[in-house]
């Protein structure tokens, strides 16, 4: 009964861990964003800006950052998970960052700097668009690929109920498959000890 009462106690300490754990990481992948919509308006290299950039900021970077934040949960948390604590922990984490970081990139580019989304696009069609034309590809061709991007990207930039549900129900599966897998990773079953098995039968 003792047991349970404590177990109660930490619970509200238990939830407000894996909100700020949510937080931290919603904040620090906005920040990822951020950089990497300044970093694509200004860079030559066609390889470096559909490659390497993306690769670092959309992939390596929030691993990382994913990695360090559920490290840093389960240890202020008790240091222990079940796979079903370890999920349901980091969907939480994994959803509330994600929330915060769309949020904030809708102040941002919505609100703050209108323009900063428009920008990075036309430099990533000119920059598309002048790499085919080196190697040589029919003006149709060009005129196409340009038409697909202005479509690509009217489609990016639209914002209505319908968009914002669709982000959500993708962000939601994507969301819910890493959470699988860090769960699978991050979970720490807690050891057993002499004292756990009942000393009468």
């Amino acid at each position: 009964m003792e047991q349970q009462i404590l177990q109660e106690e930490k619970k509200p300490k238990v939830y407000e861990e894996i909100f700020k754990s949510g937080l931290i990481l919603g904040v620090a992948m906005f920040v990822l964003g951020i950089a990497l919509l300044f970093l694509m308006q200004g860079v030559d290299s066609f390889w470096t800006m559909v490659i390497i950039f993306p690769l670092v900021f959309l992939v390596i970077g929030p691993i990382v950052l994913s990695v360090f934040i559920c490290r840093g949960l389960r240890k202020n948390i008790g240091g222990y998970w079940t796979f079903k604590q370890a999920l349901k922990s980091i969907f939480i984490v994994f959803f509330v960052g994600w929330l915060v970081s769309f949020g904030l990139n809708l102040l941002y580019t919505k609100v703050i700097d209108t323009t900063s989304t428009e920008r990075m696009q036309e430099h990533i069609k000119e920059k598309t668009l002048k790499f085919m034309k080196n190697q040589n590809v029919d003006q149709d061709k060009l005129d196409e690929e340009s038409a697909k991007m202005d479509d690509q990207f009217a489609k990016q930039n639209e914002l209505t109920p319908k968009s914002v549900f669709k982000n959500i129900t993708i962000a939601i599966s994507i969301i819910f498959v890493f959470a699988l897998i860090f769960a699978a990773i991050f979970k720490k079953e807690r050891p057993v000890r002499l004292e756990d098995f009942p000393t009468q039968v």
